[in-house]
């Protein structure tokens, strides 16, 4: 792969990919298209997060013929895990504004154009957010306009503005989002919760609503956007559409909400958390009990309320189920690492 050497590059597009031999073309050829980026240059950075399959030949492949105004490279991530593979293209990325892709999201034609742009437009803004619609294998299911939610789809319109510090805190979606390197090294902690993990089996599992909690981080300093006129396509195998992967989907986000919930307060509020655990665990409670006996009955045939029931199971567990935090570094790069120190 060609290295930066000399040039300035004025934006970074950071791919993850795992096992995505046959997935990452797709994108790849999406990327080849990009319109209006005349007046700047940029990289696209695919970190593969561990995968064993060809996907380090696509890449070189690709590299071999890309475009003129910019580079593709490639870097290895061993460390499976949303939250690795994007701390890894942040300190690999040759420009301060990086955007942020999956291999299974497509961008349309001018979304390079657009983020750089917005970026360079606002220096004030640490990270905004695109607009991400669906794109399905067939025709979509009678209720997916009530799970979608739980398949990072988000349409919150075509005007920008500003997520304010408000309840409910919200944050764009991480798939299509761009992060200022420098409101990432402001305020992203450098142990976090949310993070790839082994389970009890010695197979990694990855955390959900990792990009939540680095963008509650951020916004805590700096200011976040939506940008309506990003737009990214999030194609979604017909497996992430079945009942089992949704309630487990559903379960992981509400497992996510207290190290989502520690990351909205600022540094000197949250040695105070432990004080407020039991008035949530109450309010959660109350919550979980009012959703079973309300729509209980349902369940086994409406999915959104199945769905629902779990995201409030888990966030009543999440207190108690919250790894502690651990950096980048610290993380055990095999299995027999990670079980030698859990015994520790």
């Amino acid at each position: 792969m060609s290295s930066a050497g000399t040039i300035q590059f004025d934006f970074t597009v950071a791919i993850r990919a795992y096992n995505s031999a046959k997935s990452l073309p797709a994108v790849l050829e999406k990327l080849l298209k990009q319109v209006g980026t005349e007046s700047f240059r940029w990289e696209v950075l695919v970190v593969d997060n561990n995968s064993q399959d060809a996907t380090a030949a696509v890449v070189a492949d690709y590299a071999k013929r890309w475009r003129s105004d910019g580079q593709l490279r490639y870097v290895l991530e061993p460390r499976q895990g949303q939250s690795f593979a994007r701390e890894c293209a942040i300190l690999n990325a040759n420009t301060d504004l990086v955007g942020f892709l999956d291999d299974d999201n497509l961008p349309h034609p001018d979304w390079v154009a657009q983020a750089c742009k917005f970026g360079q437009a606002h220096p004030e803004v640490g990270a905004y957010g695109s607009n991400i619609l669906a794109k399905l294998d067939g025709t979509p299911p009678p209720d997916f306009v009530q799970v979608n939610i739980y398949l990072a789809i988000s349409h919150r319109g075509s005007t920008a503005y500003c997520y304010k510090r408000a309840y409910p805190r919200l944050v764009p979606i991480g798939a299509g989002c761009v992060i200022r390197k420098q409101a990432w090294f402001d305020s992203v902690p450098q142990k976090r919760r949310l993070r790839g993990r082994f389970d009890q089996n010695r197979k990694l599992v990855p955390s959900s609503s990792e990009d939540m909690e680095i963008m509650f981080n951020i916004q805590n300093n700096w200011q976040v956007w939506h940008n309506g006129k990003m737009v990214v396509e999030h194609h979604l195998a017909l497996h992430r559409l079945e009942t089992d992967y949704l309630l487990r989907i559903a379960r992981l986000g509400g497992l996510s909400a207290h190290a989502c919930r520690i990351a909205q307060l600022r540094s000197w509020q949250r040695p105070l958390m432990p004080l407020l655990v039991p008035l949530l665990l109450l309010f959660d409670g109350i919550r979980v009990a009012v959703c079973y006996l309300k729509d209980g009955r349902d369940f086994s045939h409406d999915r959104g309320k199945a769905c629902n029931f779990q995201f409030r199971l888990g966030r009543l567990l999440s207190p108690f189920l919250t790894p502690a935090p651990f950096s980048y570094e610290d993380y055990p790069l095999t299995p027999e690492t990670a079980s030698a120190q859990s015994t520790q």
